[in-house]
Order: C-alpha cells, then structure tokens, then sequence
C-alpha cells in the first residue's frame, strides 16, 4: 500500500474513525412506531382495488371516508378524558385514485377487528375508437366437381 503525501501530515484523514454512540431514550419513538402502522396496504385482485387501514383503536362515528378530487381520504378522531388528563388521536390518510378505478363504485366496510377496507372495482379497458374488431369465421369447404 502506497503511502500517501496526505497521510503523512494528517494521519486521522486518512482513516475514518467510528465513534460509538450510547443509544438515548427518545420520548417520541412510540409515535412513529403508530403512525407507520397506520399505513395502508393497497391490494389489486380480481378487478377490485382495495385499501385496507388498520384503525382497531376507532369507534366507527370517528371514522370518516371522502372522495376529494381524484383521491379517498380516510380520517379518523378519537378523544377520550380520564382524571389524569385527555387523549386525542387523529391520522388522516389520502390515497390517489388510479385512472382505471370507477370513482362510484368505491365502497367502505369496517369489520370485527377493527379493520377498515375501501375498495372500487376496476374498470374495464375502453374499445379505442374507430377501431372495431371483426372475428373471422371458417367457412366449409365446397367440395370440387367431380369429372
């Protein structure tokens, strides 16, 4: 290994060091850990497009489903009160809506475990116009004259 004219003068340039950290306590870490579960799983089967969202820790009058433009939003407002204070919970999620996705068919279903699916049907490729595609039958054969 060649020594360079660098290393000579500034020996801890050359290298780097890694310096340990201890691991602080983060007040907030919980938090992300909720917020990233409340992501949605987004699932295309059988020409359906679904949106799954878990929200186990909303009544179902605190959940609200729109359509807004080209996008769903899902909004959820939990608050509870206890002698030691108060509670609020709120996430709001908004997913676009594909171009091949009927906007009005989109519906939404909470089940027992408190999870909450949105789903619309996919629609159907459109015939490009002008263009219309004609099946080609077999005709039989005629049988030739015989001499």
């Amino acid at each position: 290994m060649a020594l360079l004219l660098s290393d000579a003068f500034f020996p801890a340039l050359g290298r780097p060091r890694h310096i340990r950290r201890r691991p602080f306590f983060d007040p907030f870490d919980h938090l992300l850990q909720e917020i990233s579960t409340l992501d949605a799983g987004v699932t295309r089967k059988d020409g359906v497009f679904s949106l799954s969202f878990p929200t186990a820790d909303f009544a179902p009058e605190e959940l609200e489903v729109n359509v807004v433009g080209d996008s769903i939003v899902v909004e959820g407002t939990h608050s509870s009160a206890s002698e030691n204070g108060s509670l609020e919970r709120r996430f709001c999620q908004k997913v676009r809506i594909p171009s091949d996705v009927d906007a009005e068919s989109i519906q939404s279903v909470l089940d027992a475990k408190g999870n909450l699916c949105v789903s619309a049907k996919i629609k159907k490729p459109a015939v490009e116009e002008g263009k219309r595609n004609i099946p080609i039958g077999m005709a039989e054969r005629a049988e030739a004259p015989q001499k």
